[in-house]
């Protein structure tokens, strides 16, 4: 059974407005997550 970090996070549901979307919420997690785990302080 192989997943990656970014499956784990498709069944969440995306609160914003459909239009004003320009980034997918998957990826917005995965570099919030990334950047935590690095020390990012901003």
């Amino acid at each position: 059974m192989s997943h990656n970090l970014l499956d784990h996070f498709s069944d969440i549901k995306d609160p914003r407005i459909e239009r004003k979307k320009l980034h997918q919420l998957p990826d917005i997690i995965f570099l919030t997550i990334s950047a935590v785990l690095s020390g990012a302080d901003g």
